[in-house]
């Protein structure tokens, strides 16, 4: 009799909105998003690569969210505090949670304050990849 199975490595990567809120015109706003990878059997996986945006200006230079033609720069980062911008396809370390199959990361934004913003509702996207071994 045989008996036979195939486990193909897959992987689900989801991360939350990063949602801004309203904008302050004297203080910095932040935002933040848990990163979530979970895999079935056992990953080698421990980094995502960051896109740049689906607004970048100067090219591939600047984050920003978008309302029409108009802008409102931003920054990602890995830390809370700020410190240095994920750079475009930079790549965030990704930890294990516990003894599972399941990575996560925060990734923090920032909106520095500007009287000169004009009203409306901006959005971007960002493409988030990782990339594993089948």
């Amino acid at each position: 009799m045989g008996v036979s199975a195939v486990v193909s490595r897959t992987c689900t990567l989801s991360a939350e909105p990063l949602a801004f809120g309203t904008l302050s015109v004297t203080e910095v706003t932040n935002g933040s998003s848990l990163v979530t990878l979970e895999c079935n059997g056992v990953s080698t996986v421990t980094t995502i690569l960051v896109g740049m945006g689906a607004n970048p200006l100067p090219l591939t230079t600047q984050r920003n969210l978008a309302a029409g033609i108009d802008l409102v720069p931003y920054t990602l980062h890995v830390l809370e505090a700020g410190g240095a911008d994920i750079a475009t396809e930079g790549a965030v370390t990704l930890v294990q949670v516990g003894t599972t199959n399941t990575y996560t990361t925060t990734l923090y934004g920032k909106i520095q304050p500007s009287p000169a913003y004009a009203m409306g509702s901006y959005a971007d996207t960002v493409i988030l990849t990782a990339v594993y071994a089948p």
